[in-house]
């Protein structure tokens, strides 16, 4: 019996309620080269009727929304409007005199507070060393925010970013590493020296010229990006405390539940980001290619360094032991790997083998995109689906298979 192909394996994940149903773009830097497929469905509200995937499907893309603020912050830099050593709080004074959060036990009624005597650089916020912390992904921080902040945490935000956003370190600023609001707050930072909303901005700088017209931050007031949405799936049987499936091989069905809202009137440059990953896969094209479109090769080159001190590469390494936290930052070809932080996403130091080379830059979304930029073979590509929660390991092995299908479909294995 003949080996069952790429194609064939999602055909029949799609099909089994592995996962609801996928959109996969890929390109490389050459123009002789491209992948741009659907599988599976769009939604499985009505399991009578078919509801196909299609290629101009709308996705909430959560943290895939960090690269494209990254580079807006990098065209600030290019301009001279901001630096990335300078203390963020001159721009941001809502993070001044911020405590770091030292202890908060469950037995504890007070929170133990130290005063942080190092200054937030915008360099910090960027590589998720500046000591902020999504209260989501804390233990302590939540209880923080639960018992102190009276605040229930929660991506469907009812007031201001900048007061939902804010609460203290929880280590000093380039000692550690920890996932975090930093690049919400960099966006800030791109609206404040701009004068315009990260809406507005990216639109100008990055998706007009790119010819990506899809891609929003206010869904609802785009009707063609808005009338493309994709209903939600979730995989069923459970989330774990940390809040990952509890059973990974349990089938996925519809939610109703959108985990973000769709009517923030706030641009979260973190997580908040709608539309259509082919118009996504313009912005990797373009910093894969190096056009100069967007940015100039040398920043490009400066983004994808390693850019964490020593103590924040060991901690972010420590915390990707857990199998947990590394399926939820892409899985598949991370284990034993030495990965950093560059400017806008992790960075492998090593090659993976008939895959991706040491620099390439990766990162992805909380319903399950994932997206590579690969700049020494020249290939970039982002694979997304929306089903619930995060760092779904079906998911990942299937993205990896994909990979690798890519390497060698585009002739770039051979390392």
């Amino acid at each position: 019996m003949a080996s069952e192909t790429f194609e064939q394996r999602i055909e029949r994940a799609c099909r089994d309620k592995e996962i609801p149903g996928v959109l996969m773009v890929a390109d490389d830097r050459e123009g002789n080269f491209r992948y741009e497929k659907v599988f599976g469905s769009r939604s499985l509200k009505d399991p009578s009727k078919s509801d196909p995937m299609t290629k101009d499907a709308t996705m909430w893309m959560a943290s895939c929304s960090k690269f494209p603020t990254c580079v807006a912050v990098m065209q600030c830099v290019e301009r001279g409007q901001l630096n990335l050593d300078d203390n963020v709080t001159g721009l941001l004074p809502e993070l001044k005199g911020l405590p770091i959060l030292a202890k908060f036990d469950t037995g504890d009624t007070q929170p133990t507070m130290a005063e942080n005597t190092k200054p937030i650089t915008l360099k910090h916020l960027l590589t998720h060393s500046s000591g902020l912390t999504y209260d989501v992904f804390s233990p302590t921080m939540m209880r923080y925010r639960i018992v102190v902040d009276k605040f229930t945490p929660t991506l469907n935000i009812k007031k201001p970013l900048t007061e939902a956003l804010k609460f203290p370190l929880v280590f000093e600023p380039g000692a550690s590493w920890e996932y975090s609001v930093g690049i919400d707050w960099a966006g800030f930072m791109v609206e404040r020296v701009s004068g315009m909303d990260l809406e507005t901005y990216m639109k100008k700088n990055i998706w007009d010229p790119l010819g990506a017209s899809s891609i929003t931050f206010h869904p609802k007031k785009n009707p063609s990006t808005f009338a493309n949405l994709t209903d939600m799936s979730v995989r069923s049987g459970g989330i774990t405390p940390f809040g990952t499936a509890v059973d990974p091989e349990a089938p996925v069905e519809y939610t109703a539940d959108r985990v973000f809202g769709l009517n923030m009137p706030d641009c979260s440059g973190g997580a908040g980001l709608y539309g259509n990953i082919l118009d996504y896969q313009n912005l990797l094209h373009s910093i894969c290619a190096d056009d100069g479109k967007i940015l100039k090769k040398e920043t490009v080159d400066y983004m994808f360094q390693d850019h964490l001190t020593a103590a924040s590469k060991a901690v972010f390494n420590k915390r990707l032991e857990d199998p947990a936290l590394r399926e939820t930052l892409g899985g598949g070809m991370m284990t034993g790997m030495e990965i950093t932080y560059g400017l806008g996403g992790m960075i492998f130091l090593k090659d993976v083998e008939g895959g991706r080379r040491a620099g390439t830059m990766a990162w992805g979304g909380y319903p399950n995109l994932l997206w590579f930029c690969d700049r020494k073979a020249g290939l970039s590509g982002i694979a997304g689906a929306q089903v619930v929660p995060a760092g779904d390991p079906k998911f990942n092995r299937l993205f990896a298979l994909w990979e690798q299908e890519l390497y060698k479909k585009a002739g770039k294995g051979k390392l």
